[in-house]
């Protein structure tokens, strides 16, 4: 089959050392059982803030997949009325080219940006193309979240055409897909029906690498290693952003834990955060702030830290990849997040739940597991077999290609 999908937040594989996410393990299963993939993304990165093209760019990655990148606007912020402009100009763009192209067999559409998901399901509903909208986040809900109390009402009515948008995305797809249970009730909230066999969770998950190479690694990271041989690292890699994550805290958790020699934070990643950060632990000995890791660099570090920490400055509700990557290694995870993330950590034994901001109960979870072997043990026993049960990409997304499959199976149009 020809397969459109359709995401313009993740990063894709310009080449093998770029982390691959959710899209680009999907585009790899499909294409290894034969199908062509197109990928409509933007030309911008969500995560760096920086231009990849700066212009509508094609790619030919491989055999059977191609990548259209969009040119948008950009924008500095996640939150900000540019990044709202971005999108509706990439979904314009997307409405425009879409036309004139061979029409594909099956869409695949993910939300946010939930403007671009409209158009692609408006797409394929005018020309009788069956389409999954993947829910990984639950726009434009959450834009409330960030306006005060007192303005909510009156955000929502101007916000009215937007959850419109969602409401239609939803009732016209074919099915739902999401990364998580309740962001499926969601979903089907929104389309007003019940679950259908064309709904289904499928989690992020993480690719695991089996081998590390070395001539990928920076240097200075191995030299940096060999200092901190035998420490006990705790270990954050993502986006340094205000908006959910924060890792500031960890700086203030170092300069409490400063006492325990033994004990060492390794911050990872870049983003509008990178600076402060800097800037906050120029006097921690005990933390280090390494920068952007290519996907080498962070096997690299998983292999010599201890512990995963998913810090949040306020309640959420969202699933983080930083979970599943820390669980891959086996690492114990201290997380601030809420729903299922921390009813997994719970059930399974794989780490401890804080209230977002609790720095002290931060520094707690760190001692016990450091001063606990035994319980150290368990915890990272309980990790490995969470990750290859529940979060091992491989199985995953081969999944998500099967249940894609068996849907055009379904609808008579499945291709040989």
């Amino acid at each position: 089959m020809n397969i459109w999908l359709i995401q313009t937040g993740e990063p894709f594989p310009t080449d093998d050392s770029v982390k691959q996410m959710r899209t680009s393990l999907l585009a790899d299963k499909l294409v290894e059982k034969g199908h062509s993939v197109i990928w409509w993304t933007s030309a911008f990165d969500h995560i760096k803030k920086k231009w990849i093209f700066t212009k509508d760019t094609e790619i030919q990655k491989k055999d059977g997949l191609t990548i259209l990148a969009l040119k948008g606007t950009g924008y500095k912020n996640n939150i900000s009325l540019m990044r709202f402009i971005d999108h509706r100009i990439v979904a314009w763009k997307f409405y425009r080219m879409a036309g004139k192209m061979a029409k594909p067999d099956f869409i695949i559409a993910s939300m946010p940006p939930h403007d671009f998901a409209y158009q692609a399901v408006m797409f394929a509903k005018n020309n009788n193309i069956p389409i999954l909208v993947d829910i990984r986040d639950p726009w434009p809900d959450i834009f409330l979240e960030h306006i005060p109390s007192v303005l909510r009402r009156v955000a929502k009515i101007v916000l009215l055409n937007e959850f419109n948008m969602v409401k239609k995305i939803t009732m016209y797809a074919n099915g739902l897909i999401a990364v998580t249970e309740s962001f499926l009730k969601w979903g089907l909230l929104y389309a007003n029906r019940k679950i259908t066999e064309n709904d289904k969770v499928f989690f992020l998950g993480y690719k695991k690498q089996n081998n590390i190479d070395l001539s990928r690694v920076n240097p200075k990271f191995i030299e940096l290693e060999k200092e901190l041989k035998n420490k006990f690292i705790i270990f954050f890699v993502g986006t340094l952003s205000k908006s959910y994550h924060n890792p500031l805290i960890l700086v203030k958790a170092a300069e409490i834990i400063k006492e325990y020699k033994d004990i060492h934070f390794l911050i990872a990643g870049e983003g509008e955060l990178y600076q402060e950060l800097l800037s906050a632990s120029e006097n921690n000995s005990n933390l280090t702030i390494t920068g952007w890791l290519n996907q080498q660099e962070i096997e690299f570090w998983l292999k010599h830290s201890k512990i995963g920490v998913c810090p949040a400055r306020k309640p959420v509700y969202l699933p983080t990849n930083k979970a599943f990557t820390y669980l891959s290694a086996g690492l114990p995870v201290i997380s601030a997040f809420q729903g299922e993330l921390k009813e997994i950590i719970e059930k399974y034994q794989i780490g401890f739940y804080y209230t977002p901001n609790d720095v002290n109960a931060i520094v707690n979870y760190i001692k016990i597991l450091y001063q606990d072997s035994n319980l150290y043990d368990k915890m990272s026993e309980n990790a490995k077999k969470v990750f290859e049960e529940m979060f091992d990409a491989d199985k995953i997304y081969g999944e998500y290609a099967n249940h894609i499959e068996q849907i055009t199976e379904n609808i008579g149009i499945h291709k040989s």
